[in-house]
């Protein structure tokens, strides 16, 4: 699912001094590094926390290479919603509850009654693969976290250390914030943490980043529903 919100990673300014091997790097040649060291990996765990205009947001993805899993759950206008979207060779399969799938996914009322808890597959040629299936694979993801020019080095200090990253901007229909991604800090240079904000849209997004190579064993959900028979309901 396309990242539209959160805050929660706690970034504080930090004053310490780079390390010597971030400060020999520009901002550039940080986030090459940062991204050269990802795309070796096989697979990733991520949880993401945000809010935006009232909506609250948490995201757990486990992802790989052409698979991957992601859960979501959701607070808006004092109701509670959730669904998981699972990618296994460029289909998705969705399950939400009613809720999810009138309220955030853009399913008429009568559609969401009759398929709440069912699994609906979306093959890559539906229009709502796109969104369904970003960051449920290792390179969506990290498509998704890819900080854009300009680039500038920043620092924070997450779990009492300070760690220097890149700062940049991403841009997402009708949204563009600035981002911050940050690596561990000892090569290889895996990201740990990213950060996104949007004051005026009160958009505050973050990513916790581990487990990286952890095996992802994902299956198609058996007797899913064609997302063309939900739609032609």
């Amino acid at each position: 699912m396309r990242r539209i919100l959160a805050c929660a990673l706690v970034l504080a300014a930090a004053a310490g001094v780079a390390t010597v091997a971030f400060a020999a790097q520009s901002p550039k040649g940080l986030r090459a590094s940062i991204f050269a060291a990802a795309r070796k990996q096989r697979s990733v765990h991520y949880v993401e926390n945000g809010e935006a205009q009232g909506l609250h947001q948490t995201m757990v993805g486990d992802v790989a290479g052409t698979r991957g899993s992601q859960r979501i759950t959701f607070k808006s206008q004092g109701r509670s919603g959730s669904f998981t979207v699972l990618v296994v060779h460029r289909t998705a399969y969705l399950r939400g509850t009613s809720f999810a799938l009138s309220g955030y996914l853009g399913f008429s009322s009568a559609q969401a009654s009759r398929f709440h808890g069912r699994w609906i597959s979306v093959p890559a040629s539906n229009k709502m693969y796109s969104n369904l299936a970003a960051s449920v694979t290792l390179p969506s993801f990290l498509h998704d976290i890819y900080p854009r020019a300009p680039l500038k080095l920043a620092k924070a200090t997450i779990d009492g250390h300070t760690r220097t990253g890149v700062r940049g901007t991403h841009t997402e229909p009708g949204l563009k914030f600035e981002e911050e991604i940050f690596p561990q800090a000892k090569p290889p240079l895996l990201p740990v943490a990213v950060a996104d904000i949007e004051p005026s849209r009160g958009f505050l997004d973050s990513i916790r980043i581990s487990r990286w190579n952890e095996r992802v064993s994902v299956q198609a959900p058996a007797n899913a529903v064609p997302i063309s028979t939900v739609q032609g309901s």
